[in-house]
C-alpha cells in the first residue's frame, strides 16, 4: 500500500495568481559514472541533469520528485551500456511528459566532463585530457503528436597568439635591424620570417553546440577536433621540452584572433555537416582568457546554417 495515500497533496490545488510558467524544475542533479559513447568507443563521464516542464496556470506546482526518479532510472537503465548524452536526454524529457499529464513541453540538459588521451606533438607521449561536453533535448506536444529537438555541444580549451601584436613587434623589428646593420630590407623580412616572432599567448576556450536534425547524428569528438584545429594550438597537461617549444613555435606560426577562431569554426563545421538542413541551430563561441588585460575577450555567433551559409555564399 502506498504509505502517501492519505497524505494531501497541494500541487494539483489552484494557485492564488493564475499566470502559467514555462520551465520549473530542478536542476544540478549529479548521477554516478556513465560510458559515453566517442568515435564508438566508451570514455569516462560524470554527468549533472537539469530537467523541466511547463506549469499551466490552473496547478500550484509540480511534483519535483518525478523529475529526480526519471532521471535516476534512465540512467539506472543504462549502466554498463554506451550511450550518447543527447539520447539520453531525449529519453528523460518524453518519460517527463509521462508522469506530468499537465505538462505540454518537457526540457532536459546535461553537461559533464570528458577525459580522452592524446598524444603531445613531437615526443608522441600520452597525455590525459578534457573537455566538456553539453546535451539538451526538448519535448512538446503539437497537434497531438510528439515533437522531440535535440542538440549536442562541446567546451574546449585552446590557445590563441595575438596577430596584431606580433605584426607590430616584427615591424619594430625590422625598422631596427635596417637601422642598425645596414641590412636590405628584403633581406631583413627573410630573416623575421624565419624566426619566430614573439606576440602575447593565452588560454582559449572554444564552445559549439549544434541541433541534431532528425534522422542524423554526430560525435561529439568531430567538434572537439574543429574546435582545436581552430585554435593557434592545443593544450596538453604533458609536456616534455621538446613539445613545449614546438607548441609555442606553432602558435605563433598560427596566430589568430578570438574573431578568427570562431569563423574557422564555422567554416570546418559547414564543410563537414554540409547535409544538415538550413534551419539546424548552430552556436559557436570563443573566450579569451587575456594574458595582459585584466580583462577578457569573447566572439560568438548564434544563427541557422541556412543564414550563415548565404553570408559565406557557400555551395558543396
Amino acid at each position: 500500500m502506498n504509505k502517501n495515500t492519505d497524505l494531501p497533496d497541494i500541487h494539483y490545488r489552484r494557485p492564488e495568481i493564475k499566470v502559467s510558467l514555462n520551465r520549473v524544475g530542478i536542476v544540478g542533479i549529479k548521477m554516478p559514472i556513465g560510458f559515453l559513447s566517442l568515435e564508438e568507443k566508451p570514455v569516462i563521464l560524470v554527468p549533472t541533469f537539469d530537467a523541466f516542464v511547463d506549469l499551466p496556470m490552473n496547478v500550484k506546482g509540480i511534483h519535483a520528485s518525478r523529475n529526480y526518479e526519471v532521471i535516476m532510472e534512465v540512467i539506472g537503465s543504462q549502466i554498463g551500456k554506451v550511450y550518447k548524452l543527447e539520447d539520453v536526454c531525449a529519453k528523460m524529457a518524453k518519460e517527463l511528459l509521462e508522469r506530468h499529464e499537465y505538462a505540454s513541453r518537457a526540457e532536459v540538459r546535461a553537461k559533464g566532463e570528458v577525459i580522452v588521451d592524446k598524444l603531445t606533438l613531437s615526443t608522441g607521449i600520452k597525455s590525459y585530457e578534457t573537455f566538456d561536453i553539453f546535451a539538451q533535448a526538448r519535448v512538446f506536444k503539437e497537434n497531438g503528436k510528439l515533437k522531440l529537438r535535440k542538440s549536442v555541444g562541446v567546451g574546449v580549451t585552446g590557445i590563441t597568439a595575438c596577430p596584431c601584436a606580433q605584426e607590430v613587434l616584427k615591424d619594430i623589428s625590422k625598422k631596427e635591424l635596417a637601422k642598425s646593420l645596414s641590412i636590405e630590407e628584403d633581406k631583413v623580412k627573410m630573416v623575421l620570417d624565419a624566426i619566430p616572432h614573439g606576440t602575447h599567448m593565452q588560454r582559449a576556450y572554444g564552445v559549439i553546440i549544434t541541433e541534431i536534425p532528425e534522422k542524423f547524428s554526430l560525435d561529439a569528438k568531430e567538434l572537439v577536433n574543429i574546435v582545436e584545429l581552430s585554435m593557434s594550438s592545443s593544450t596538453f597537461g604533458l609536456l616534455k621540452r621538446v613539445d613545449e617549444a614546438n607548441l609555442v613555435k606553432e602558435a605563433l606560426s598560427n596566430p589568430r584572433f578570438a574573431e578568427d577562431v570562431v569563423r574557422h569554426m564555422v567554416i570546418s563545421f559547414i564543410k563537414e555537416y554540409k547535409d544538415f538542413p538550413d534551419d539546424t541551430q548552430v552556436h559557436f563561441s570563443v573566450r579569451s582568457f587575456e594574458s595582459i588585460h585584466k580583462h577578457d575577450f569573447v566572439a560568438e555567433i548564434s544563427n541557422n546554417l541556412g543564414h550563415i551559409k548565404k553570408e559565406l555564399n557557400f555551395s558543396e
